[in-house]
């Protein structure tokens, strides 16, 4: 069943208020439910109350929430910022790892595609508010970027440097370029510049 059809049932809008939402939608885009928010038909408190509960999704406060840097920078700021979600908690089960991804609509099965495509984790929605995401957003990727871009510099100009190394220099210091090229490739990763797909391409 669509949300606004689930709304409807529960009793937390109308028909009036579902249509007039729909074609606000279909002229503004969006989603419904920023629809039915804007207008005023339903506060986002209630949606996403509604949403936990019918879909047993756990909420998340980001803003009480202190995210660790490898986990939200598993996903490029460009997609965070793109639509409006951010990583808060990664872990491992048996072979496979979960991230759990905060979001203001988890009813969207492409969204989750992509960013599983992206992480290469099994998506776990968690329910925040709009303003909730872009607030950690902006608090968290700015100091990523700042940082990232000194790194970006640095193994730029190790990689040329090694180029320059003597034949037997060079066999010793093969590890390290590696891993320097790895350092190279994790940091475009998280920029965005490059995709997984890309990068197995590459290999």
């Amino acid at each position: 069943m669509k949300l606004g059809e689930m709304l409807k049932e529960a009793g937390l809008i109308d028909s009036f208020q579902l249509n007039s939402a729909l074609s606000y939608q279909r002229n503004s885009g969006g989603r419904l439910g920023s629809a039915l928010i804007t207008l005023k038909y339903i506060s986002e408190e209630t949606l996403l109350d509604f949403l936990a509960e019918q879909l047993k999704l756990m909420r998340v406060d980001v803003g009480q929430r202190r995210i660790a840097e490898e986990v939200f920078a598993c996903l490029p700021e460009q997609k965070a910022r793109q639509h409006n979600v951010i990583p808060v908690a990664r872990k491992q089960s048996g072979g496979t790892v979960y991230l759990l991804v905060a979001m203001s609509d988890p009813t969207n099965p492409e969204l989750i595609d992509e960013l599983e495509a992206i992480t290469g984790c099994r998506v776990r929605p968690a329910l925040e508010t709009e303003k909730g995401i872009r607030d950690a957003i902006d608090r968290y990727y700015p100091a990523l970027s700042n940082d990232d871009e000194q790194s970006l510099a640095q193994a730029l100009d190790d990689i040329l440097q090694s180029d320059d190394a003597t034949p037997k220099q060079g066999r010793e210091e093969k590890g390290s370029a590696a891993d320097r090229l790895q350092r190279l490739i994790d940091l475009l990763l998280r920029k965005g510049i490059l995709s997984r797909e890309e990068v197995e391409k590459l290999r």
